[in-house]
């Protein structure tokens, strides 16, 4: 049975998304720089929630781009099926991951493989042979994962969220700024 974690992994680090992003002055936000050759990805309380490209930098109060996230050991076949992969464009990379200790107990990390990578993939459509033995249990479900674009007088609202599919309608934003209160925006 191959598995995302089959897909030829890049190298990459991760650093906490509250610290990597947050200046000494309430609601500044620094620059974060991928270091070339590897993949930065930024880690909230329950995961993984973007990715920034190797030798790229993530300028001063721009919104992260989004990802999809998958267990590692995710039968290829299940993401012709998932609605989260329906929304493959829009991710920068696919962040897998497994078990392990991250703060809050969320999922550890165990590879990204790139948007282009993914791309390939998704476009290829699903190879026959794939499939092999269900194993018991509920299968783990993919999500995309974006932060909020909502703009209130120029205060960027960037609560990430994470979704199966691409919700329609859209829910309401947690509001992690506190601005107006409103919907999320893609």
């Amino acid at each position: 049975m191959a598995a995302l974690r089959d897909l030829g992994l890049q190298p990459f680090d991760t650093a906490p998304i509250d610290t990597a992003l947050t200046g000494a002055a309430p609601g500044e936000r620094l620059p974060v720089a991928a270091p070339a050759g590897r993949w930065l990805v930024l880690v909230g309380e329950a995961g993984p929630v973007s990715a920034i490209a190797p030798g790229t930098t993530l300028a001063s109060g721009e919104r992260p781009p989004g990802i999809l996230v998958a267990a590692a050991d995710l039968d290829l076949a299940v993401i012709w099926e998932a609605g989260a992969f329906k929304e493959f464009a829009d991710a920068s990379a696919l962040v897998l991951t497994e078990p392990g200790a991250v703060r809050g107990g969320g999922p550890g990390i165990a590879g990204v493989v790139s948007g282009q990578a993914l791309t390939t993939l998704v476009r290829r459509g699903p190879v026959r042979g794939l499939s092999g033995p269900v194993l018991p249990g509920a299968p783990a479900i993919p999500l995309i994962a974006r932060f909020c674009g909502y703009l209130d007088s120029g205060a960027a609202c960037a609560t990430p969220m994470s979704f199966a599919a691409r919700p329609y309608p859209m829910p309401d934003c947690p509001n992690d700024r506190g601005l107006t209160a409103h919907q999320f925006v893609w």
